[in-house]
């Protein structure tokens, strides 16, 4: 397999010291830059810049594109204005997940959707039966994300205007180039072409010095994500990628929020077969050792099971997010043999983003 560099890579390397890479989404992204448990507390404190240009994106266009998406998605994005997004799953026939990301509208006719894993075969061959053009547009621009509570004072420091709702997106005029600003995950998105990439990464660099920005990898933002309580598929559980395959449904994640069961989507009657939602909560442990995809027992019996487990370092031990058939008790619970107990999602919010205090027109 030939992985892939990403439009910012000339800057990772630079700043990638002990040369700590990792393949995701068939790009070659730091891993960290030295410091994971560093990079992820300091997005609770002021400011990181990621990469996150490794996203499957595909633009999907056509008169019926809007009829497409509310067919193919398990909440309905055919109403959306232009700009806005709704996070979304995408199940087979059998109502099992097969993907999960995010859809926005771009236009009367068009959409974007963004997620953290490739189902291109799927929904190409869905999209071709309502004459749809499902467009991969991965590499067509490096994506940054701004994560933290100084996101916000930097991007407007940098010259941004950073006022928007989350899962949200707008076309922006930066200082010469053509860029998307984004709110569709942990914080903010930077969407630039190729070729001003390195520009994006300087200025956003320059704009975030005295907030004490700095890089963080894929091993930070795995972190970060779990303590926000997102799960993903591929890095955090095995989507379904056989068309009839039963598991895993939203109801066996607990992303059972995640469904619009008020419109008719594929997988639907499956999907109403498979059973009531489990309840998908976190799980701090009494230890720094991760426990995943274990059982959770409460009595001897088995209540529960862990998904993504990772050691939190804002937490100071290991959590997971598991879940559980009903809402789980609050004490006597085991993980992989080791005491735990549950917790309301998310485990630890990020802070939210603070507006700078300077004119939000200064530039650096």
């Amino acid at each position: 397999m030939t992985l892939l560099a990403t439009p910012f890579h000339a800057r990772a390397a630079e700043a990638n010291r002990l040369n700590a890479w990792m393949n995701r989404g068939g790009f070659t992204l730091a891993s960290d830059y030295g410091d994971a448990a560093g990079e992820a507390v300091a997005a609770r404190f002021g400011a990181v810049l990621a990469d996150l240009s490794w996203l499957w994106r595909v633009k999907l266009t056509g008169p019926r594109a809007a009829e497409f998406v509310s067919r193919f998605f398990t909440r309905d994005a055919s109403a959306l204005a232009p700009g806005a997004g709704l996070r979304v799953l995408w199940l087979n026939d059998a109502g099992a997940v097969r993907g999960a990301g995010t859809i926005a509208r771009l236009g009367r006719e068009s959409f974007l959707l963004v997620a953290p894993m490739e189902d291109a075969d799927w929904l190409t061959n869905a999209a071709r039966l309502y004459d749809v053009a499902a467009a991969d547009v991965t590499s067509a621009d490096g994506i940054l994300a701004v994560v933290g509570p100084a996101s916000r004072r930097i991007l407007e420091r940098a010259g941004l205007n950073a006022a928007m709702e989350p899962v949200t997106l707008k076309k922006l005029f930066w200082r010469g180039l053509d860029v998307t600003l984004s709110r569709f995950a942990l914080g903010y998105e930077v969407w630039c072409e190729p070729d001003v990439a390195l520009i994006a990464w300087d200025r956003l660099t320059a704009a975030g010095r005295c907030d004490a920005l700095r890089p963080a990898g894929q091993r930070a933002m795995d972190i970060l994500a779990l303590e926000s309580g997102l799960l993903r598929p591929v890095l955090d559980y095995a989507p379904a990628r056989d068309g009839f395959a039963p598991e895993p449904t939203p109801q066996s994640l607990g992303l059972g929020a995640l469904v619009d069961r008020g419109h008719f989507f594929n997988g639907k009657r499956g999907f109403l077969a498979a059973g009531a939602d489990t309840v998908l909560s976190g799980l701090l442990l009494d230890g720094e050792t991760p426990v995943p995809n274990a059982p959770v027992m409460h009595e001897g019996r088995q209540v529960g099971r862990t998904l993504v487990s990772l050691y939190s370092p804002a937490l100071r031990g290991a959590a997971a997010l598991a879940v559980f058939a009903a809402p789980p008790p609050e004490r006597g619970l085991m993980a992989g043999g080791i005491v735990c107990r549950a917790v309301a999602l998310p485990l630890l919010p990020i802070p939210a983003p603070i507006a700078a205090t300077e004119n939000p027109s200064s530039t650096v």
